[in-house]
């Protein structure tokens, strides 16, 4: 599909004095698009709002192919970094594969100490069992239907790839086992948005990074919409909630924790 401007990378850094530093890691095959009604959202209540494009997507197949989990992961810490360095503690969200690239940021022992709180909507942790083989089988077959727009409201669309790369699947698994072993060291407060009914992603991936994670864990159920949440019914339940959250737990810029 063509991609449009929402799908570029997306930053609110003009407040003369911002409540703090937010990061948002979009999903899989999708783009900034997805989430440019959180991140304006939360830029007009104050926030300094990093959005950036994950190496690969809103652009070609053929690019994600050739991208990997760590060029993903590597893109977003390198924003958490620069954000925190400006701001001092921040927030960070994501929503699919986003979800699991915030709780990686949160494991991270660089940024310990430097991320404060983390938003995870419908969190990726699983992938069917066949994306075991994925790797062995992308020389054959390139690719697969695509993922996107899994959208109860009527009348909206995710830009995302039609076609998903079979080499990029195996990527992502590997992302994910990564994710899923140090949910561990995850101990600063979370918000666990989960759809009831999801498409994509299976509900019970919440459970278990609830499950894993040892800070405290605020679950929020998303009983309107799909996958794709942040442009679902819920949307509007899911920025306020956010927003709350991210009050209590985010020390302000000057206000320790």
């Amino acid at each position: 599909m063509a991609f449009s401007e929402l799908s570029h990378p997306w930053r609110a850094r003009g407040h003369s004095n911002p409540r703090g530093g937010l990061l948002l890691c979009h999903g899989f095959t999708g783009s900034p698009q997805s989430m440019r009604p959180w991140a304006e959202d939360h830029a007009a209540r104050g926030w300094a709002v990093e959005l950036p494009l994950l190496p690969g997507h809103a652009t070609t197949e053929r690019e994600l192919a050739g991208s990997s989990w760590q060029d993903w992961y590597g893109c977003v810490r390198e924003a958490a970094l620069e954000l925190a360095a400006e701001h001092g503690q921040i927030a960070v969200g994501g929503l699919s594969m986003g979800g699991a690239l915030a709780l990686a940021l949160a494991e991270d022992p660089q940024l310990r100490g430097r991320v404060a709180a983390v938003v995870a909507v419908n969190p990726g942790m699983t992938l069917p069992a066949a994306a075991n083989v994925a790797g062995l089988i992308a020389p054959v077959l390139r690719t697969l239907p695509g993922i996107g727009s899994d959208i109860a409201k009527e009348g909206v669309r995710e830009e995302a790839y039609e076609r998903l790369p079979v080499r990029a699947v195996d990527q992502l698994r590997r992302l994910f086992r990564r994710a899923r072993r140090d949910l561990g060291a995850v101990e600063v407060p979370l918000l666990l948005a989960t759809s009831r009914t999801d498409h994509t992603v299976p509900p019970t991936d919440s459970d278990i990074v609830a499950a894993g994670v040892r800070g405290p864990v605020e679950r929020l159920a998303l009983d309107r919409s799909h996958h794709m949440a942040t442009l679902d019914h819920d949307a509007e339940l899911l920025f306020e909630t956010s927003a709350r959250f991210l009050d209590e737990h985010v020390p302000a810029p000057g206000r320790s924790g």
